[in-house]
């Protein structure tokens, strides 16, 4: 994770606090600072310190952002959409989970740079959403992949984690969507690949077999 610049938005207070934790990021907050080009953006705006109109532009636009809410019906009193790389987190958060999704969302963003991914002997194409092995190609739905690739690269998972990064909450309705994606998931890759231990479960952690 070196060169990961974060850009602050909202909340000199939260750069400070992150800037103490030294997480071993580059931090600036609130004016777009100068950063060399080898350097990865990840903006991340404190809503509730902003105005509704200030915060629209950054909806609009397919850049890895977290945005911190205090009121869960912002989104659908503003008529605002996630896009590919939004996250939603509702304060307070969770210092050390936020690092967790903070990482997961730089290697979610990596991933689909790259576009294809060799796992364990399947070559899987994130802009097609299909996994191949031995000539045999399957289609992946958006949640089987972002399922796939969060944990190529954070391998070991807890669901909370899993929820929060893919679905952006965790309540009982995500969970039990996550156990179906899950199951379906997993039920595919046998079928197609008579493969039984593609995702595994140990210790309530979740591992692509590798």
């Amino acid at each position: 994770m070196n060169n990961i610049h974060l850009h602050i938005i909202g909340s000199e207070t939260f750069v400070f606090l992150l800037d103490e934790l030294n997480l071993g990021y580059h931090i600036s907050s609130n004016k777009i600072s100068k950063y060399n080009k080898q350097d990865f953006l990840v903006r991340i705006v404190v809503v509730e310190k902003l105005q509704a109109i200030e915060t629209k532009k950054f909806f609009l636009e397919n850049i890895p952002t977290i945005f911190l809410l205090n009121n869960k019906d912002y989104l659908t009193k503003n008529k605002l959409s996630l896009k590919e790389f939004h996250v939603i987190l509702y304060t307070p958060i969770e210092i050390l989970s936020f690092r967790e999704i903070l990482n997961i969302l730089i290697s979610k963003y990596n991933f689909f740079k790259k576009s294809k991914i060799i796992i364990n002997g399947y070559e899987i194409d994130s802009n097609q959403r299909v996994i191949m092995k031995k000539g045999i190609k399957v289609k992946l739905t958006e949640k089987e992949l972002n399922l796939i690739l969060i944990l190529e690269r954070n391998n070991g998972l807890k669901k909370s984690s899993l929820l929060k990064s893919i679905w952006n909450h965790n309540s009982d309705l995500e969970s039990h969507a996550f156990e179906t994606h899950l199951h379906r998931l997993r039920k595919k890759m046998n079928k197609f690949f008579k493969d039984t231990k593609f995702i595994l479960e140990k210790n309530s952690l979740y591992y692509l077999d590798k």
